[in-house]
């Protein structure tokens, strides 16, 4: 019982700092209107690069060993930390599906913006 304790204090820890990012990038973010795709393209790229990296630690076999010893305890920490996981799959899709589809436009229309409009 007392190692169940320390652990889903751990993973409310994780929890905690995993919300703090998802709230951090849905938050607005100001830039010029002058900017172009390319200006996007760097921003979904560090974000990708961002929930990709936070997926990464999450897979790891620490934080596995950790949700599986909770799921033997049955912990009730594990309906938050199951939704954050599902939250956070989804923001990494979004990131991968935006940063292809704007290099896609940065291939085609990042020439327009190197160029003189001759």
């Amino acid at each position: 019982a007392e190692v169940t304790e320390k652990l889903e204090e751990v993973v409310m820890i994780w929890i905690k700092q995993i919300r703090q990012v998802l709230v951090e990038s849905e938050q607005m973010r100001r830039e010029a209107d002058d900017i172009g795709p390319s200006a996007e393209l760097e921003h979904w790229k560090a974000r990708m690069s961002s929930f990709n990296s936070l997926l990464d630690e999450i897979k790891s076999s620490r934080v596995k060993k950790i949700i599986s010893i909770l799921q033997a305890a049955r912990s009730k920490t594990l309906k938050q930390w199951k939704e954050l996981d599902g939250n956070i799959t989804i923001a990494a899709n979004e990131a991968k599906d935006n940063v292809r589809y704007l290099y896609t436009l940065d291939r085609f229309f990042g020439p327009l913006a190197k160029a003189s409009p001759v």
